[in-house]
């Protein structure tokens, strides 16, 4: 908790703490034998009560109507603790700003019944660290869930994502996570709808089976929750967003500097196949398990097992 007469909460990060990462090999059954009826409830975990505790964070800001409706969704079912930034901070992946600045800027909001919440100067990465490291450092909640993001988030856009970096580094940090992406919030009743099928998937055996180093990205088309087809499981799309720059005149007064623009990211047609992308295009909520871990593992093998393919480091004469 941060006391009601402190702004400001000193960050101490500890020890990065990083679990083996298991497959999530039944995935794609567990998906596929869900009804194909619009958000129909993924089945209930056996345990009822899991998540017992549940971060919600995203990178729209704290004032944002996807994280409100996903807040009250939880709140009725979980301990629910908001942890998300005072603006937008779209497109911030992962990064966190206390590593630099060492301090953050705290303050307690009120969300409604049975929810904590606290907005913070920093980005997605920081609310997460706060949380993990600082507010709940004792009592760490089961899952983390990022969002609900006001965009898609399909094949590479997901490196800038902000709501998918929170979702990353929280599992990086031992926790699992769900990213949630698309919501067109312009309907109360919508973004309610969306929230209690996100409630159903936290719930869900797929999400109590995630690990430290696992996560779900979730898509949702920008269309009415009654017009969406159903839910798939997917690979991701090769594809990034079309950004384009062009250089804007001024007045730089005779110094080499120059002002370059970017202009609106247009997307750009899919990969033939079942993707995300092409999915999300029928109309269909798509799912995609994540790993954190980056690791080449082939390559791994490959280079322990021949160490010579590296160049050896130049041998240097030493004084007496």
């Amino acid at each position: 908790m941060v006391p009601t007469n402190q702004s400001r909460y000193d960050v101490t990060l500890r020890p990065l703490a990083y679990t083996s990462i298991l497959a999530l090999s039944l995935l794609a059954s567990i998906l596929s034998s869900a009804p194909r009826c619009a958000l129909a409830l993924p089945p209930a975990s056996q345990a009822e009560d899991w998540p017992r505790t549940v971060l919600l964070t995203n990178d729209d800001g704290i004032d944002d109507p996807g994280l409100l409706a996903l807040a009250r969704a939880f709140a009725p079912v979980a301990e629910t603790i908001v942890v998300a930034p005072l603006g937008d901070r779209s497109g911030s992946t992962h990064y966190v700003s206390v590593y630099s600045k060492h301090v953050l800027q705290v303050q307690e909001r009120d969300l409604g019944a049975g929810i904590e919440a606290y907005a913070v100067d920093g980005y997605p990465g920081d609310c997460v660290l706060l949380a993990l490291q600082g507010l709940l450092a004792d009592n760490p909640p089961d899952l983390v869930v990022a969002g609900i993001n006001g965009g898609p988030n399909l094949g590479f856009d997901w490196l800038a994502s902000g709501t998918i970096g929170a979702a990353r580094l929280a599992t990086v940090w031992g926790v699992p996570a769900i990213a949630v992406s698309g919501l067109a919030a312009d309907s109360p009743d919508a973004a309610a709808a969306v929230a209690e099928w996100v409630v159903g998937l936290a719930r869900s055996e797929l999400a109590r089976g995630l690990r430290a180093g696992q996560y779900l990205t979730v898509s949702l088309p920008r269309t009415d929750p009654t017009e969406f087809k159903g839910v798939r499981v997917a690979e991701r799309a090769g594809i990034l967003l079309d950004f384009r720059f062009s250089q804007v005149d001024a007045d730089t007064s005779g110094t080499r500097t120059a002002l370059w623009a970017i202009q609106r990211p247009q997307p750009i047609a899919p990969d033939a196949g079942a993707n995300d992308a092409t999915l999300y295009q029928d109309g269909y909520v798509v799912i995609v398990p994540m790993l954190a871990d980056e690791v080449d593992r082939e390559a791994l093998a490959h280079l322990l097992e021949q160490p010579e393919s590296l160049p050896e480091w130049p041998e240097t004469e030493r004084g007496e």
